[in-house]
C-alpha cells in the first residue's frame, strides 16, 4: 500500500462515490494511513457508520449547491485531495435505441457529478500546497464500444476536463485520471445479476489473465494522491492488466 506521505492529522480527503466498492476499499486504505476522510454518496446517512476519521454526508453530486453546502460543513478549511468515483451504466443500448432522457441521465451521473465536485471543492484544495484531484475515467473511453455510448462519452469528457483543470489549477493542485479495464465489482453486472460481457473471452486479451480488484485500483489512486506522484499532472493512468497498452 502506498503511504500518503502527509502528516496524518493534517491530511483531509473527500471521496465522491465513497460507498461504491472501490470507494470503500479506498476509504479503508486512507483511514489506515491516518487520513481524515469525508465521504459523499446517495446512501442514507442512517446506513453509514461515521467515526473520528470517516465523516459521511448524503448528497446527490448532480446538485452543485448540495456539494457547496457540504463544503461549508467540513470542519477543516483546507483539503489535500479529492477523488471522484461516480458513474453508472443504468441503461444499456445503442445510440439509436436510447432516448434522450436515458442518455442524459447516464451522462450526467458519470460526468456532471465529477464536474460539480471539482468546482465545489477546488476552493478548499487551493489552500493546500500539495493538493491532488483524482477522477475516475475508464478504458472504454478510448475506443468505440457498442451499447455504452453515454458512459463512454462521459468518461472521455472527464479526461478532457481533467487536463483542462490540470492547467487551470496548477501549480497548487495536480489533476489526474485513472482508467481501469474491467474491475471485479458489482459494476460489471446488470440489474439481473448477469455479467455485462464474456469474462473468459475478455481474459484472453489480458496478459495478466485477471480482472482488477478494487484494492488494486485504490492503490493507484493512493499513489496519485501521495507526494510520490508530486510531478505528475494532467495524465490518464491506465490499469487494465495489459488489455490495452498505450
Amino acid at each position: 500500500m502506498i503511504n500518503i506521505n502527509y502528516k496524518a492529522q493534517d491530511t483531509n480527503i473527500v471521496i465522491v462515490g465513497s460507498e461504491s466498492t472501490i470507494g470503500k476499499a479506498l476509504q479503508k486504505m486512507l483511514i489506515s494511513a491516518g487520513v481524515n476522510v469525508y465521504g459523499i454518496d446517495i446512501v442514507p446517512e442512517s446506513e453509514i457508520e461515521s467515526s473520528d476519521t470517516y465523516h459521511y454526508f448524503k448528497a446527490d453530486p448532480l446538485n452543485l449547491q448540495a456539494l457547496a453546502e457540504i463544503r461549508s460543513k467540513i470542519p477543516t478549511k483546507q483539503l489535500d485531495g479529492l477523488v471522484c468515483l461516480s458513474g453508472t451504466i443504468k441503461y444499456f443500448g445503442s445510440i439509436l435505441e436510447l432516448d434522450e432522457s436515458q442518455w442524459q441521465e447516464v451522462y450526467d451521473i458519470s460526468f456532471k457529478s465529477c464536474y460539480n465536485a471539482c468546482k465545489a471543492f477546488a476552493p478548499l484544495l487551493q489552500r493546500s500546497a500539495k493538493a491532488s484531484i483524482v477522477n475516475m475515467s475508464s478504458g472504454l473511453a478510448f475506443g468505440g464500444q457498442a451499447n455504452y455510448g453515454p458512459y463512454t462519452s462521459a468518461k472521455a469528457s472527464i479526461n478532457s476536463l481533467s487536463k483542462t483543470l490540470a492547467t487551470e489549477l496548477a501549480p497548487t493542485i495536480r489533476v489526474n485520471t485513472v482508467a481501469p479495464g474491467a474491475v471485479d465489482t458489482a459494476f460489471i453486472y446488470d440489474q439481473d445479476g448477469n455479467m455485462r460481457f464474456d469474462k473468459e473471452r475478455y481474459l484472453q486479451i489480458v496478459p495478466l489473465k485477471s480482472l482488477a480488484t478494487s484494492e488494486e485500483i485504490s492503490d493507484l489512486i493512493m499513489f496519485l494522491l501521495s507526494t510520490a506522484s508530486s510531478h505528475i499532472t494532467g495524465q490518464c493512468v491506465h490499469i487494465n492488466g495489459g488489455a490495452m497498452m498505450v
